[in-house]
């Protein structure tokens, strides 16, 4: 790998030309690794895995690829890269095939902090929102492009993102030109995939980045008007949080759903209904009943990984502890302790908590959803959605059964999650010890 010294824009200029298309770039402002040997490391590798905020920030980005972007939902490259370019981690690593972004990051530093802000709901009640702010600022020193050859990356796996694209918008990873290379895992990107290091003057990679239009913040993280993807994630329902301090303040605190960095200041004086502060309120103890239920029964609270969850699809379809707690109660609703919005709902005040088993008649069960109504600080109802009905036969097994009263959205991959879902709640009723998150039963009403 060359290393090459650029003092002047026009050697960046230059050096960029001699590679055409054939080369991707990163941007960073700290070289790590040995001098002709860097090392880059994919951010799971760098920070770890936290398993409960993966499977949440997974579940929340395949459903907005499924929403915004058909057909992506199922690619582990597409879900990789909005966890990677909207805040999480990942097993892959960035970078750009246009040479001034890479310039840009290189010549700009990352920073972040934690801002308390007051709000107020709808009902103009006050909330506390922490929020992770987060900036790129020019600081004097050497940064340091690489310029990675395309074709070597593609051996180790290489996507380009500029797929992640909606008409009429900006995208970030569209405005950052990305691409992804992985996916790696505990091992730095090879060192034959890098086929120059050029280390300049910050700004000197500033002015070129600014000449060719990344002249501000903005130009690389387009806002939530442009991003329709960044309006959906900062639009998921709020979470109380303990802030420590005084015990006397009484005005709740909250965090977002998916706690991830923001580039713009996003106040908001009072919050429309369709923002969601949740207190951890229960559909069992807010209600005597929930609405579509017309057999009665138990609700059973459940760890969140039976939502956030995926169970392996080829599992048999047999829930001999679902049945038996059928039997004994009538319908079974199994509830998390979150609120799941699904992104083509984001403008209403509803929200996914958890499913529902119904009985209809001898071995004829309704898998379907249970939605609550949640403006602002208040939990206004419960009921079920129309779900897909299933036959158990004789050998225990169950299997889909078209019924009249079906949901007729036809999508055998929302209602698939139901059946997931369901699958991950007959293993934590065999098992309630091997998941961590403390559950129970309890009636509607009760106590």
């Amino acid at each position: 790998m060359k290393q090459i010294r650029a003092e002047t824009s026009l050697d960046l200029e230059t050096v960029v030309a001699e590679h055409g298309e054939t080369a991707l770039f990163r941007g960073q402002t700290s070289h790590y690794g040995e001098p002709r040997l860097p090392s880059v490391l994919s951010s799971f590798d760098r920070q770890g895995c936290i398993p409960s905020e993966m499977l949440k920030w997974s579940r929340y980005v395949k459903n907005v690829l499924d929403v915004f972007l058909k057909g992506h939902g199922d690619s582990l490259e597409f879900t990789q890269a909005l966890l990677q370019h909207y805040g999480w981690r990942s097993f892959y690593i960035d970078c750009s095939s246009d040479a001034a972004v890479g310039a840009w990051f290189a010549s700009h530093k990352y920073s972040e902090s934690s801002m308390i802000e007051m709000s107020e709901d709808y009902e103009e009640r006050p909330v506390l929102l922490r929020k992770r702010m987060a900036q790129y600022s020019f600081e004097e020193g050497d940064g340091h492009l690489y310029i990675l050859d395309k074709e070597t990356a593609a051996r180790i796996g290489s996507v380009d993102l500029a797929a992640l694209s909606i008409e009429g918008y900006r995208c970030r990873t569209e405005a950052q030109s990305a691409w992804l290379i992985g996916p790696l895992r505990n091992n730095p990107v090879p060192s034959d995939c890098f086929r120059a290091h050029i280390i300049a003057d910050r700004a000197v990679l500033r002015d070129f980045a600014a000449e060719r239009g990344a002249t501000e913040m903005s130009a690389i993280f387009p806002s939530p008007i442009e991003d329709p993807i960044l309006d959906a994630l900062l639009g998921l329902p709020w979470r109380e949080i303990e802030m420590g301090g005084d015990s006397e303040v009484s005005i709740p605190a909250f965090k977002r759903a998916l706690d991830l960095p923001e580039y713009k200041e996003s106040y908001v004086k009072i919050a429309w209904p369709r923002t969601a502060f949740y207190s951890g309120d229960t559909v069992a103890e807010k209600f005597e009943s929930i609405d579509g239920d017309q057999f009665g029964g138990i609700v059973v609270s459940v760890p969140n990984v039976v939502l956030f969850g995926t169970a392996d699809s080829s599992t048999p379809m047999r829930f001999p502890k679902v049945e038996a707690l059928m039997r004994e109660n009538g319908s079974i609703t199994f509830e998390i302790d979150e609120l799941i919005q699904h992104a083509n709902l984001g403008h209403t005040t509803f929200y996914q908590k958890g499913i529902g088993v119904l009985p209809h008649g001898p071995d004829l069960f309704e898998v379907c959803e249970l939605v609550v109504e949640h403006p602002g600080l208040d939990m206004t109802g419960a009921g079920f959605n129309k779900g897909w009905f299933y036959r158990r036969n004789p050998d225990g097994l169950w299997v889909r059964e078209i019924h009249p009263d079906e949901c007729d959205c036809g999508s055998s991959e929302v209602h698939g999650s139901h059946i997931s879902a369901l699958h991950i709640a007959e293993a934590y009723l065999c098992e309630p010890e091997a998941f961590s998150q403390t559950s129970g039963v309890l009636r509607p009403g009760a106590d």
